[in-house]
C-alpha cells in the first residue's frame, strides 16, 4: 500500500463519525460540572456576580491555551489525518505525547511518522495513542477520590494550612512544567517565559492600582499570548 493512501482511511466520514462521539461526551461532560459547581457555589452562598466573573475569567484564560492547540492540530492534523487528530487534542491536548506515542506505534510496523508511513502504521499509531491514555483515566477513576483525603491528612487537622497547601502544589507544578523553558529550550524558550511572567506582574499591578478587577480575568489570556508572540519573533 503506498504511503498516501491511509490518508483516505484517516479522513473517511466513519472516522469523524466515531470521533465526533468522544467529543459530544467531553462537552455533556463539561455542561455537567459547570451545572454542579454553579449549585455548589449557591450553597456556598457565593453571589452570582462572583460567579459569572469566574466564568467569564476562565473562559478567557482559555484563549491562550487554545491558540497553542489549533496551531498544534493543523500541523497534527497533516500526518494523522483530520478526526484523529481533532479527537486527541480535544481529549488530551498534550502534542509532546501524541507524537511520541504516534511514532512509537508506527515503530512497531517498522515505520515512522516521517518515512513509510502506510495504514498500518496509521494503525499502531492509533492504538498507541489511545492505550497511551487509558492509564490515566484509569487511574482517576480508581484514585482521584483519595487525594482530598491525602490532604487532609498532610495538613494533620489544622484547615487553614489547606489553602496555602493548594496554593503551594500549584505553584510548584507551574514551576516544574515551566523550569524547562528556562534551561533546555534555548534563547526563545526563555524568552517567551521571561516576557509571560512580567506582562503577568504588570498587568497585576495595573489593574490593582486603576482598581479594574476585570483586567486580571484576561492577565493570564494576554501573558500567554504574548509570551508566544515573543517566541516566535526569537524563532
Amino acid at each position: 500500500m503506498q504511503e498516501t493512501d491511509y490518508l483516505k482511511i484517516a479522513n473517511e466520514p466513519g472516522l469523524w463519525l466515531a470521533c465526533s462521539f468522544i467529543i459530544l461526551v467531553v462537552i455533556f461532560q463539561a455542561l455537567v460540572f459547570m451545572k454542579k459547581a454553579w449549585k455548589s457555589g449557591e450553597e456556598m452562598g457565593l453571589a452570582k456576580e462572583q460567579m459569572k466573573a469566574a466564568i467569564r475569567s476562565g473562559a478567557i484564560t482559555t484563549i491562550g491555551p487554545a491558540i497553542a492547540i489549533v496551531i498544534a492540530l493543523v500541523s497534527l492534523m497533516a500526518v494523522l489525518g483530520g478526526p484523529f487528530a481533532w479527537m486527541r487534542l480535544s481529549v488530551i491536548g498534550s502534542v509532546p505525547f501524541e507524537l511520541m506515542a504516534a511514532e512509537t506505534g508506527a515503530e512497531v510496523v517498522g515505520a515512522s511518522m516521517g518515512d513509510g508511513y502506510t495504514a498500518e502504521a496509521f494503525g499502531g499509531s492509533v492504538w498507541a495513542c489511545t492505550l497511551g491514555a487509558l492509564g490515566w483515566l484509569i487511574f482517576c477513576i480508581l484514585f482521584a477520590d483519595k487525594f482530598d483525603v491525602i490532604r487532609k491528612k498532610a495538613v494533620r487537622g489544622n484547615d487553614a494550612m489547606l489553602p496555602i497547601l493548594s496554593v503551594a502544589a500549584m505553584i510548584g507544578a507551574f514551576a516544574y512544567f515551566g523550569a524547562p523553558y528556562l534551561t533546555n529550550n534555548g534563547p526563545a524558550g526563555t524568552v517567551s517565559y521571561l516576557t509571560g511572567a512580567a506582562v503577568m506582574l504588570i498587568l497585576h499591578f495595573v489593574a490593582k492600582g486603576l482598581k479594574a478587577h476585570w483586567l486580571n480575568e484576561w492577565a493570564l489570556g494576554i501573558a500567554m499570548v504574548c509570551g508566544m508572540a515573543t517566541a516566535m519573533l526569537c524563532v
